[in-house]
């Protein structure tokens, strides 16, 4: 009753017991943050139920404190064993026990915060696949942490000391890691080495990193965690690999190839007989054994054919997939009859028979080199020739053709060109020009389609056949489509305000058209720059948008629900599918010049051109004829029913200023 008083009156809640085993089955239920009982207790002692409580409670620390007479040592003692965290003596001194159970309770805070902390620790460090080692330098003992085995892979009665570490170190990394020890052994540096560790038959990458302490008598000793990070060198290893090196057939991939051309083309520079030849080869039609046998024994042969390409490997040559059907080598020589020789004999292997399952392949091959010094001395300009040559040898029916001067002169243009792409942007020198768009039954300008244009600064005007393609190939064309998409947007809105509802095309590229983020980019271009959105007509060619018409359906649907006109450019001179065309959300269908040029004579054109226009009046499109240079041609389209004319005969691509004086006064041509 005094007890309950009392620590009811400092707060706590009490819960009692009346004897050992109904305290035991109380602690089970309610888990108290404290017991307090007597050693002297019917059906259970205080020791026996201390014993069981400290069962149940596991690892939590809940702090138990005795009573006992203050004579019977024996009793403490016992107690203690029996897992009790204090004990007191009575006659209770009441002002002391309420201490005691206050300091009892913080203790178990403490004990469960540390508990926390260690499992913690341990899960971290388990996960992490962490150890602790501790060295003393005076003995060059040393002490590893619990589980270091497993991590280690070997017993740590093996490491007991650094001679026995450094005996089990792999002999290449020994030295190193003997000197790194010495210096701190004799210095105040910080320990932080890498090696490879003999674990039996295996070997085991360690990370081992320590300090020394800093307080007492730590001060004379080193203090560290250590890692198995084996798993991750050979992770990080696979992925160097993967890097440079094609999955598929194991042979280098062209960033590997370039850089062994690098190399050898160093090499060679110091021995003035050297010759080097770098061959780009292409496995003709391959896609019809892809076709024909199906993908799987496709990657078959393409993996026996990068076999027979290792021949090259034997005299000191390289071997590389550079495509999904091509392939380059690198041979090294004394001249050139040498290295064209063997580079026949290698290509000669290709045309053998090639089992895959029950049948047999016959591949043929088109291929292309250059050599240094005769065509060029750097690693980009030869493979740029060898490929240039390659597609020479294709054209010409040939199985292999040289790089040519003019072909050097060519590549080295385009490097030029593409250097000077790399610039164009960020200087500000592209800009648009707007061809007119004319209505044939209002005689009124109604459009215009922007055209991107480059001024080199020292080229001038560089023609967009030049450079689109070289802007394909580097991956600019997004940035440059989206400058583009953004400055027609800003003129469209420009002409909107001035009262010139012109509608402006604008060209997608295929890189763009496939992009994800196409949609948000056209939206954010439009939204960005305040135009209404009927104003852009957005062109995609037809055998782009046939490339793959699921997605060209869903996207074309997305952009006319917010308002974009959509136009099929070059119309008629692809591939396309008529159900896909009347499945398609579009507005306008653009005839191709390839109709237009000869309409006055050629009564198939006429006929190719009535019937586009019958399809788009049944599917309520508009057309556009583009190339449209004489009334002639313009007499014939308007009445084959044609809905708009582009061309010379309305006007040429112009500035903005230019277009707006045209519209200003125009007249229909007569």
């Amino acid at each position: 009753m005094l007890l309950r008083s009392i620590l009811g009156r400092h707060g706590y809640e009490v819960i009692e017991a009346v004897d050992g085993a109904a305290g035991v089955a109380s602690f089970k239920l309610n888990k108290p943050a404290l017991v307090l009982m007597d050693v002297m207790m019917p059906v259970m002692d205080g020791h026996e139920a201390c014993r069981r409580i400290r069962t149940l409670d596991a690892d939590e620390g809940t702090p138990i404190i005795m009573l006992t007479g203050a004579e019977d040592i024996d009793a403490i003692e016992t107690a203690f064993s029996a897992g009790a965290t204090d004990f007191i003596t009575k006659p209770i001194n009441w002002p002391l026990l309420t201490q005691r159970v206050r300091y009892a309770l913080r203790g178990g805070v403490l004990a469960r915060e540390v508990r926390q902390n260690r499992l913690r620790q341990a899960a971290a460090t388990r996960i992490a696949r962490f150890g602790f080692w501790e060295w003393n330098p005076a003995d060059d003992s040393l002490i590893w942490s619990d589980h270091a085995e497993e991590l280690l892979g070997t017993s740590t009665s093996k490491l007991a000391a650094i001679p026995s570490l450094l005996e089990a170190i792999l002999p290449a990394d020994r030295d190193r890691c003997r000197n790194n020890f010495n210096a701190v052994r004799v210095g105040d540096g910080r320990l932080d080495i890498e090696f490879r560790l003999l674990a039996g038959t295996s070997e085991q990458i360690i990370r081992l990193i320590g300090e020394r302490g800093v307080e007492g008598n730590d001060s004379t000793r080193l203090f560290g965690a250590f890692q198995n990070i084996t798993d991750t060198r050979r992770a990080e290893a696979l992925v160097d690999y993967l890097a440079v090196h094609d999955e598929l057939t194991s042979l280098g991939n062209r960033r590997l190839f370039s850089s062994e051309l690098a190399n050898a083309l160093d090499e060679t520079r110091n021995n003035p007989q050297g010759v080097l030849l770098v061959a780009w080869i292409d496995l003709t039609r391959f896609h019809r054994h892809n076709d024909a046998l199906g993908e799987a024994a496709g990657n078959i042969l393409l993996t026996k054919v990068a076999q027979r390409l290792k021949i090259a490997e034997a005299s000191g040559g390289n071997v590389a997939r550079v495509g999904g059907d091509e392939f380059a080598i690198l041979l090294r020589g004394s001249g050139e009859e040498d290295v064209v020789h063997r580079l026949s004999q290698i290509l000669e292997t290709i045309e053998y028979p090639i089992p895959v399952g029950d049948q047999e392949a016959f591949l043929s091959s088109s291929a292309g080199f250059a050599l240094y010094p005769e065509h060029g001395n750097e690693v980009d300009q030869l493979l740029n020739l060898a490929q240039e040559a390659q597609r020479a040898a294709r054209q010409q029916g040939k199985q292999l053709a040289q790089a040519t001067p003019q072909g050097s002169g060519r590549v080295q243009a385009e490097l030029d060109i593409e250097r000077a792409l790399r610039r164009a942007l960020e200087n500000d020198e592209f800009h648009l020009v707007y061809q007119p768009q004319m209505d044939l039954r209002t005689g009124r300008i109604v459009g215009v389609e922007s055209l991107l244009r480059w001024r080199h600064p020292e080229r001038g005007l560089v023609s967009p056949v030049e450079f689109i393609p070289v802007l394909e190939e580097i991956g600019l064309i997004s940035a440059v489509g989206f400058w583009v998409l953004t400055e027609a947007c800003r003129q469209a809105r420009t002409w909107e305000e001035a009262g010139l509802d012109l509608r402006v095309g604008i060209n997608l590229s295929a890189r763009q058209f496939l992009d994800p983020m196409l949609f948000q980019s056209i939206v954010g271009a439009c939204r960005g720059t305040g135009v209404s959105a009927h104003l852009i007509e957005l062109e995609i060619t037809e055998s782009l948008a046939m490339q793959d018409p699921e997605h060209a359906t869903q996207l074309l649907a997305r952009l006319r629900e917010v308002g974009f006109k959509i136009a099929i450019d070059d119309f008629g001179i692809g591939y396309s599918s008529l159900e896909y065309l009347l499945r398609f959300p579009l507005d306008t269908i653009k005839i191709d010049r390839t109709f237009v040029s000869n309409i006055t004579d050629s009564r198939a054109d006429r006929a190719i051109v009535r019937a586009i226009t019958a399809i788009a009046q049944t599917l309520g499109l508009s057309t556009i004829a583009e190339g449209i240079e004489t009334l002639r041609q313009c007499d014939f389209i308007e009445a084959l029913g044609v809905t708009e004319i582009q061309g010379y005969l309305t006007g040429k691509p112009m500035s903005p200023d230019q277009l707006e004086l045209l519209v200003s006064d125009f007249r229909r041509p007569a």
